[in-house]
């Protein structure tokens, strides 16, 4: 669904992982990414998967933070794509407060696309109540919502 819009774009990974949305969004030539974690493993992985990768040291950020933490502290960026892959796991009130903060439009605007990656069994109607949805896939047991500030 992205294709060449990513071209140029301004790319946010929140529970990056490994990195490989962030990576995917780079290779296809995204201005820059940030990758934002809490987890010390992640944070590694990602540096080495970088790694691999060249000339691309000042397209990227890695930061190791709480997804909520940052999104409150940086404020000065508006994304045009944000991804958002968290654990199965995660409470609910996390992901409704993340999307809480795309819809105060300080780091989002009309343009931007967030893709939410989940487990498809998952409930998250009340999570994403203030975002509107542009399209879903499902991916195995994995769901992806396409959504956008109202």
């Amino acid at each position: 669904m992205l294709g060449e819009t990513i071209i140029n774009s301004k790319v946010l990974d929140l529970f990056s992982g490994s990195g490989s949305l962030g990576i995917e969004a780079l290779s296809r030539g995204c201005q820059f990414a940030y990758f934002v974690d809490n987890s010390f493993k992640s944070i590694n992985l990602i540096r080495k998967n970088l790694g691999l990768l060249k000339n691309l040291e000042r397209s990227r950020k890695i930061i190791k933070s709480d997804a909520v933490d940052f999104l409150k502290k940086n404020k000065s960026i508006i994304w045009d794509f944000i991804f958002i892959d968290p654990p199965y796991k995660i409470e609910s009130r996390v992901i409704s407060e993340i999307c809480g903060i795309f819809s105060e439009k300080n780091i989002t605007d009309k343009n931007t696309v967030i893709i939410y990656e989940f487990f498809f069994k998952r409930d998250v109607s009340k999570e994403i109540s203030n975002l509107r949805i542009i399209k879903e896939s499902f991916f195995g047991d994995k769901k992806v919502l396409y959504l956008a500030p109202v």
